[in-house]
């Protein structure tokens, strides 16, 4: 049975944000499979993960990661790769990691297959990295760009994520393929009161901030709860103001980190979802929100002009169109249900495990499309 090696930060049990879930997706597709003994090797694993059909290899040591990043780990992930010696590589989320397994691919007859999780995976000049460690991000950035020119297979997520890796670094995307997610099984209900929706780990590149002000803003909306679910992460300080930020609006319910079963179950009641980060890849919540009939109001982040085009949600541009947008649709229930059938359907037509094939099929065989044409999930 060929070896793979699933290669990223974190394993899911101990942070499960978006790409730990996609991720998790594919495992349980490939397990079901029997094709492959597959090992999962990452930075930050949990004391209690038990899982079955694959096994877990720490890579470095500590509860954080060195203040120079993800390459640190070269010579423990490089010895680990070595003991395996697997037949394929997935790595996913550009990081030192990307480098070090294109590096091993190269010299050990392995192939490497590199999945982008961010459009800044492949944007030279965003700060993937976000502090003030300049030797930090010089090298881990230097690490992802030697993996982008010898991997042996990327796969992207959106076309504009296809269109920046070819003009930044001269490379076609060999697949686009959408992020999935199982159907829905909770009990989709918007029968109670409304509320507004914000869901991901508490950071400065999420912006939770804006979504504080945009509750404050909004307060004349009589019974309307806007709701705060994720960990709160970065500098203790920051965190300490937010949390001041969060308590002084009397709409704003923050919740803490929730399983992705709470998060759905929360969302299948429902009725704006609003994301007000800076940059992202494919925000899986917004996946989860449309299969749940929620539409989303998005500040910046529009993959490939999706709410526009499919008629799913809003791009708002600017906190003051934010508002406008939010304002709108709760005031006007049929817009709203207009809005919820077409994110229903869209979600299950472009984003269902079905697509988990096409990820099998470049790991399983190494198939990719000829003459440099990226293979593309059907629209």
């Amino acid at each position: 049975m060929a070896r793979l090696c699933i290669v990223t930060q974190n394993h899911s049990r101990p942070a499960r944000g978006g790409s730990e879930q996609q991720i998790e997706c594919l495992l349980d597709a490939l397990i079901e499979r029997r094709t492959h003994d597959i090992y999962f090797l990452a930075h930050f694993v949990g004391t209690d993960s038990q899982p079955n059909g694959y096994r877990v290899v720490r890579i470095g040591r500590g509860h954080q990661v060195s203040r120079f990043g993800y390459w640190i780990d070269a010579i423990p992930l490089y010895r680990a790769l070595r003991a395996i010696r697997p037949d394929v590589i997935y790595q996913r989320v550009g990081c030192g990691y990307t480098g070090i397994a294109a590096h091993y691919a190269r010299r050990n007859q392995a192939r490497m297959i590199w999945h982008v999780a961010s459009d800044a995976d492949v944007s030279p000049g965003n700060a993937v990295f976000y502090g003030r460690n300049f030797v930090q991000h010089y090298i881990e950035k230097g690490c992802i760009t030697y993996g982008i020119r010898h991997a042996d297979g990327i796969i992207v997520q959106t076309e504009h994520q296809a269109a920046d890796l070819a003009r930044h670094y001269g490379r076609k995307a060999d697949a686009v393929v959408p992020n999935f997610h199982p159907e829905p099984t909770e009990t989709i209900n918007k029968d109670g009161p409304l509320s507004v929706v914000w869901v991901a780990n508490l950071k400065a590149l999420k912006q939770p901030e804006v979504f504080i002000r945009l509750a404050a803003r909004l307060d004349d909306l009589a019974g309307v709860r806007f709701i705060i679910v994720g960990a709160m992460q970065g500098p203790k300080v920051w965190r300490e103001q937010l949390m001041r930020a969060i308590q002084s609006v009397t709409n704003v319910d923050y919740l803490g980190a929730k399983t992705q079963r709470e998060v759905n179950e929360l969302l299948a009641r429902a009725h704006v979802l609003v994301n007000t980060s800076i940059t992202e890849g494919y925000p899986n919540t917004f996946i989860q929100a449309w299969q749940r009939g929620v539409p989303v109001i998005s500040l910046s982040v529009n993959p490939d002009g999706v709410l526009d085009r499919q008629g799913i949600g809003i791009h708002a541009g600017s906190e003051q169109r934010l508002e406008e947008a939010v304002r709108r649709l709760l005031g006007d229930a049929a817009l709203r249900n207009e809005y919820a059938a077409r994110a229903r359907e869209y979600a299950s037509r472009r984003h269902s495990l079905r697509n988990t094939d096409a990820l099998i099929r470049l790991i399983e065989t190494g198939e990719i499309a000829s003459e440099n044409v990226p293979m593309r999930v059907p629209q």
